[in-house]
């Protein structure tokens, strides 16, 4: 069974799909001219800001699902690594909330 099929890998996946979503919207962005896509630039930050605002809650429940179904097939580097990429992905989350908040 990979992660994907488990209900932990579906959270984490909409939380990814959160943050494809947020990447395209910046993206789609035009070049900051005048005021007005200023203001444009400015409502699609607070639109990100908002669909971010449970991204805590449902990385916590997924992982906590993922470990609890996978538990008997990851090793103790297996739990390092999530360990790790979950401290990277919640201090770049507070980075970005500190820029745009």
């Amino acid at each position: 069974m990979t992660p994907q099929h488990c209900q932990g890998g579906k959270l984490t996946t909409l939380v990814r799909d959160w943050y494809v979503d947020s990447f395209r919207d910046i993206r789609s962005c035009p070049e900051i001219k005048n005021m007005k896509d200023e203001k444009e630039f400015t409502n699609v930050i607070k639109a990100i800001k908002v669909r971010h605002n449970n991204v805590v809650p449902a990385m916590a429940l997924g992982v906590q699902q993922l470990k609890k179904e996978l538990t008997t097939k990851m090793g103790s580097e297996d739990l390092v690594e999530i360990h790790r990429f979950l401290d990277r992905f919640y201090l770049s989350r507070i980075g970005i909330r500190m820029l745009i908040g």
